[in-house]
């Protein structure tokens, strides 16, 4: 029996700026001095917290990270733990979350790779990042902190709001709940047991600064581990940069494959697996992984996912085929596959590789010019050399938020319910 999640959502409406924070009738309200008193740190040379809604002509450089305003409703001081609460473990119980806002934070930093996204105008369609009302953590270092200090200092700064949004609605009536529990399965609509499906991902951690976090532990080494798909959804994982972790609290596939257990499908959990640097290693974290789907979840089947780009392309493969040597059929996702010339962005070449889900793409996209630039001075390499206020033409390839996900996917219709952004 696994563990039994519940997540109560409630919608946000509108945010402003005002004397007194609180949440009424769906209107959030934030004191920004008492937001800026919670995140000084000496790593920061300035900080600034500033608000974006959607539809408004802004453009947003530099995101480190997008996330959901989270919170355990029992006991708030263990949300998001060894990372910045304490101790517990996730994925049971009520957790309590905002909807149609989102805690941001920016990064300047170096980075090869950052985001950017416009909250209005014709591009705005192309994120579904630009529904909702944004509360940005601007922080810039100070002088001669290291980036991986910088890094962690941003994290936990923005987690700090995070949680502190969330316990406003502690005591509120939900709009919507959702609750995941894998229960036991009985026989299919044809009396034959259903197919038991693993799901194995790898996620990408190269180095300090470019990893994510399991219980505050550093997942640089990690070898393929089970873990409950209630934990991932509950805060026990946290990247501290690469992709926001709105994409984790909202794991479409866990999701999907739970939501789906008991109907068609036995979904008997998941494997984590970490992406290493040499072919060796690579080679043996995908045995691994593969053999703790078969010999431990009992797995008839597996769907493989990933995080990061080329490197993370060759893990996913490495599985897959030793998923089907070991008896278990396999679809992989891949992201940026081009839709002129298929299978032209990858970087294998596997036929054995033969079930593959193609969810991203790339968009040339005709930005026009914004009335306002948040995070102008943290020089997004993709974008050097632009005038970043506009207009400009750009290609998409992993340089704008919301369109691929950390696990690789095409993203652009969650949150479909929440209203879409005006003019698009």
């Amino acid at each position: 029996m696994s563990k039994r999640l519940q997540i109560d959502y409630i919608r946000v409406k509108r945010v402003q700026f005002g004397e007194i924070t609180n949440l009424k009738d769906g209107v959030l309200t934030v004191n920004r001095e008492e937001l800026l008193g919670m995140v000084q740190s000496e790593q920061f040379g300035t900080v600034d917290i500033k608000l974006a809604v959607p539809g408004e002509s802004c453009r947003i450089l530099g995101i480190h990270d997008i996330m959901q305003p989270r919170c355990k409703a029992d006991a708030p001081e263990t949300s998001y733990p060894g990372i910045w609460g304490k101790l517990a473990p996730m994925g049971e119980g009520r957790t309590v979350a905002l909807k149609g806002v989102v805690v941001s934070d920016i990064y300047y930093a170096k980075c090869n790779i950052k985001y950017y996204m416009d909250m209005g105008g014709e591009c705005a369609k192309y994120t579904h990042f630009s529904k909702h009302f944004h509360i940005i953590l601007d922080a810039t270092p100070a002088e001669g902190v290291t980036d991986a200090s910088y890094a962690e200092a941003l994290k936990h700064a923005s987690l700090t709001l995070n949680v502190f949004l969330a316990k406003l609605a502690i005591d509120m009536e939900a709009d919507e709940t959702e609750v995941f529990e894998l229960g036991p399965v009985g026989p299919g609509p044809d009396g034959k047991p259903l197919p038991k499906v693993a799901y194995l991902v790898t996620h990408m951690a190269s180095h300090d600064t470019w990893n994510f976090l399991v219980y505050g532990q550093s997942a640089i080494n990690f070898l393929p581990t089970i873990l409950q798909p209630t934990e991932i959804l509950d805060g026990a994982m946290v990247w501290r940069y690469w992709e926001p972790n709105y994409y984790l609290q909202n794991e479409l596939y866990l999701k999907e494959l739970m939501n789906r257990h008991g109907k068609d499908i036995e979904f008997v959990g998941m494997v984590m697996a970490n992406n290493v640097m040499k072919i060796d290693g690579k080679d043996t974290m995908g045995m691994m992984a593969a053999t703790l789907c078969k010999e431990t979840l009992k797995a008839d089947c597996v769907v493989v996912n990933k995080s990061g780009m080329g490197h993370c392309q060759l893990d996913s493969a490495l599985a897959f085929n030793w998923a089907e040597k070991m008896g278990m059929p396999c679809v992989v996702n891949f992201s940026a596959v081009s839709n002129d010339k298929p299978g032209d962005m990858l970087v294998i070449s596997d036929s054995k590789v033969d079930a593959v889900v193609n969810s991203g793409r790339n968009y040339d996209l005709k930005h026009p010019r914004v009335e306002r630039v948040i995070g102008e001075g943290t020089n997004v390499p993709s974008l050097l050399g632009y005038d970043v206020q506009g207009p400009f033409t750009h290609t998409t390839n992993f340089a704008y938020q919301g369109i691929w996900s950390q696990l690789g996917d095409c993203y652009v219709t969650t949150d479909d319910d929440l209203p879409d952004v005006p003019g698009c």
